[in-house]
């Protein structure tokens, strides 16, 4: 597998234009709670996450009983090594039109581009993380404290849902050699990089308060086809 794969684009232009869903499907992000599992003692992350299945005949979701969220110390030498326990995400996201058809649209993306002879799975196991960056001016927020990183899964969906009041927050992809191939800053609702984890890393610049601004954020949904 030669090379680092990613495609960028929108969801919203690509399956929502000129649809209200969008507005209902991102309030979501307005009660998620602290994330208390913060190696480097920041208070600027809330979160919430849960593991789906999806099969993809008839597009079924339900949810999978897990023990927590684990991931090992080379994955994410910050937060690595322990389980963390996260409030799931509400049953009535996972019920929107947005979300369904998200989630068929990736999933037949992935479809198209396993190399011929490869099975594709009739039942996909997907890990959903809703994420909150707070940043004001006594703290910054940082999206990956763990620094360059990946994720240990297949494909990642890392999607904007919306930013306000931040400056920062400029992703960056890399190859296995943690040499940089893009700079890219997600900045419009539905901004999303898809990327196949096991061809690179990345990481993600601090957010900081915009000048005379109080407090900002940035929403995101990733999306990990494990």
């Amino acid at each position: 597998m030669d090379g680092l794969k990613f495609t960028l684009g929108n969801a919203r232009n690509d399956l929502f234009r000129d649809s209200d869903d969008w507005d209902k499907f991102s309030r979501f992000w307005e009660d998620l709670p602290l994330d208390l599992y913060m190696g480097d003692g920041g208070t600027y992350r809330h979160r919430k996450h849960s593991v789906i299945s999806y099969t993809v005949a008839d597009g079924a979701v339900a949810s999978v009983t897990q023990d927590g969220f684990l991931q090992s110390k080379e994955i994410n030498r910050l937060n690595g090594g322990i389980v963390r326990r996260f409030e799931p995400i509400d049953q009535a996201l996972l019920d929107t039109s947005v979300f369904r058809r998200m989630l068929a649209h990736f999933v037949a993306r992935i479809a198209e581009i396993t190399p011929d002879g490869e099975r594709v799975a009739s039942v996909r196991r997907i890990s959903i993380h809703q994420h909150r960056i707070v940043a004001n001016e006594k703290e910054a927020g940082n999206p990956t404290p763990e620094g360059i990183h990946r994720d240990g899964v297949e494909h990642i969906v890392m999607m904007l849902i919306a930013r306000k009041g931040v400056t920062g927050g400029v992703s960056t992809l890399y190859d296995n050699a943690e040499s940089p191939v893009l700079t890219h800053t997600l900045s419009d609702p539905g901004d999303y990089i898809f990327l196949d984890d096991r061809t690179g890393l990345h990481s993600v610049s601090p957010v900081r308060v915009a000048p005379a601004t109080p407090e900002g954020y940035r929403d995101m949904f990733f999306l990990e086809f494990c």
